[in-house]
């Protein structure tokens, strides 16, 4: 063969050479967006692309893989997790390390939190035992959420007390007064009207109604008489209750005969309601005994002569027969009991009168600034209680306040309760008592135990405040500065220190104004040991647990990666990649929330 036949057929083979060439890599760039569709839903794949460059007269496509932000999905799965930024996750197989934004994650038989490989998503364990947060800076682990963890018992150490003791107390009589005060309806009575009462259309037959509730719109309604004659009250009141339950204000107004005289009522139930009646078209509101303008707001506190129907307390009028159970005990102890039972127009002073015959001889009921309050008649420790309660199958329907135990008979004393737990995580029941001394602003204060629990020291003490009310000191007992106990059930002893100044954050202490006692256990520092009930993954990455025990503590930290150019990850599988010497080496830290 001749030179320039060899050199012919080498020119021949190069240009069948170049378009194959570029064949192949068109046929690669096909493969490519063939992989990219497939993988279209699949969460966190990264889809590559070609480019093609020129090498040595022909064109070669070079792979690339493209990270940009993917769509978010919410699947419902708290495990179930995707990246907001250029961040990858860590999972580990054996000893070797993957990064991925696929976050598709769940929790293994063994408690590891896992990717769809079974490769285990890396970051922080924490000590729910306490101490500091795991740093970013340590060696990344596994990521375990063992269902049997339990959150360990910690004995009280501190309970921290509140509210304020009553200055006024003294060795006096037992007072209990009910909780809330009662209150008055907005009620309208007529001075009186002329029967037989003859409505004339057009001429006298028309008046306004506003009902304007502390809540809501104001309802104005201009009510006309169906013309006639009528005879007596209760015809009236039949007439005006028609017309109202025809209007806007149907069920917010109602008219009653009130011995003979008319009485409109709103029933709406709510303090600061202004009933107001007006001049109509063609008025008749001189006639049925009201001058134009007059009002009534709700809210205003009762007296004795206020009929019951007529109190906010009352959501549905009581009828004749209804009744209410008075039960407790006299000064003595001795149970007594007995039943006020509703008639027609009854009022608050006669159910005080009730009350005042069953305990007559030892207590006094009366009512002031609105409550109903019972009163030793002599001073000296007392065994009275009392309660009122709505008998069953009562027509209507009144709110009965609860009797509260102002204060306490001969010995000024003021108690709460507090619940302190042991390291073992049993609770015990302790009661403080603080009593007045006959010093200015003095109070002794006593722990008492349960069965299961002996004082050791520091059970007692004295309370001292200045001329203000404010707190000066809180002293112990035999110059310790702590409360100690031994308990019966072998856990340690309970060394606990009661807190009664301001404690920022916590509590404002305790005070001593001339004030209703409000003394209450704010806060104690124990707790008993709970198991994990369930857990939650925060938006930066903090999982945190709950417990039986009503606490909760972070019990991990997902770690992820940055890397100087994540294109330069390869691929292994999946949705999985490793690092090289093109992406750089991974920057580990925290998301940010």
């Amino acid at each position: 063969m001749t030179e320039v036949d060899k050199k012919g057929k080498e020119g021949a083979m190069f240009s069948f050479y170049i378009p194959t060439a570029a064949l192949n890599e068109q046929k690669k760039t096909l493969e490519l967006l063939g992989e990219n569709i497939a993988n279209l839903n699949t969460p966190g794949y990264k889809t590559r692309r070609i480019t093609f460059v020129e090498t040595l007269g022909t064109v070669a496509g070079v792979s690339q893989l493209m990270f940009k932000q993917g769509a978010v999905t919410y699947t419902g799965n708290v495990t179930d997790l995707a990246i907001k930024g250029d961040s990858f996750f860590i999972v580990k197989k054996g000893e070797e390390k993957f990064y991925t934004r696929a976050g598709a994650f769940s929790v293994d038989s063994s408690g590891k939190l896992v990717n769809v490989d079974g490769y285990v998503v890396q970051g922080w364990m924490e000590d729910i035992r306490g101490g500091s947060e795991a740093e970013a800076t340590s060696t990344i682990t596994d990521i375990v959420i063992d269902p049997d963890l339990i959150m360990p018992a910690k004995a009280t150490e501190n309970v921290w007390l509140a509210g304020n003791l009553n200055a006024g107390l003294e060795s006096t009589r037992e007072v209990w007064a009910t909780g809330s005060a009662f209150t008055k309806k907005a009620t309208l009575v007529s001075s009186g009207i002329t029967f037989p009462l003859n409505v004339t259309a057009g001429v006298n037959d028309q008046f306004k109604v506003t009902f304007n509730p502390q809540f809501g719109e104001t309802i104005t309604e201009e009510l006309t008489l169906t013309a006639g004659t009528y005879n007596d009250i209760d015809s009236l009141v039949a007439e005006i209750n028609n017309q109202i339950n025809a209007s806007g204000l149907k069920g917010k107004v109602e008219v009653v005969n009130a011995g003979g005289s008319l009485k409109f009522r709103a029933i709406d139930g709510y303090s600061g309601t202004t009933l107001t009646l007006s001049s109509g078209t063609n008025d008749v509101l001189s006639d049925l005994g009201f001058v134009d303008g007059v009002s009534s707001t709700s809210g205003d506190l009762a007296d004795e002569s206020t009929e019951l129907n007529d109190l906010l307390q009352v959501t549905t009028s009581l009828v004749t027969g209804d009744s209410f159970n008075i039960v407790g005990k006299n000064r003595d102890g001795e149970s007594v009991s007995g039943a006020f039972t509703y008639t027609d127009g009854a009022t608050l002073g006669d159910l005080v009168d009730t009350i005042n015959n069953i305990y007559s001889g030892y207590s006094t009921a009366k009512l002031e600034n609105g409550k109903v309050v019972l009163e030793d008649d002599e001073v000296g420790d007392s065994s009275t209680t009392i309660s009122l309660s709505a008998s069953d199958g009562n027509t209507g329907l009144m709110s009965v306040p609860s009797f509260v135990n102002t204060e306490s008979g001969y010995t000024a004393r003021v108690s709460t309760s507090m619940v302190v737990y042991d390291s073992l995580g049993e609770s015990h029941n302790l009661t403080i008592n603080f009593t007045k001394t006959e010093n200015t602003g003095e109070w002794n204060w006593e722990i008492v135990a349960s069965s299961g629990e002996t004082i050791v020291k520091g059970g007692s003490g004295k309370v001292l405040f200045d001329s203000n009310g404010s707190l000066i000191s809180f002293i112990y007992d035999g110059g310790v500065d702590a409360l100690t106990l031994s308990l019966s059930n072998g856990a340690e002893d309970l060394v606990i220190r009661l807190h009664a100044d301001e404690q920022e954050g916590i509590t404002a202490g305790i005070t001593q104004f001339n004030a209703v006692s409000t003394l209450h256990t704010k806060h104690q520092d124990g707790k008993e040991s709970g198991t994990l009930n369930d857990f939650k993954i925060r938006s930066d990455g903090a999982i945190i647990g709950y417990f039986t025990n009503g606490e909760e503590a972070k019990l991990a930290q997902i770690a992820l990666a940055e890397f100087a150019n994540p294109s330069g990850l390869k691929r292994v599988g999946g949705s999985n990649f490793i690092s090289t010497g093109e992406s750089g080496v991974p920057n580990i830290g925290k998301a940010e929330s």
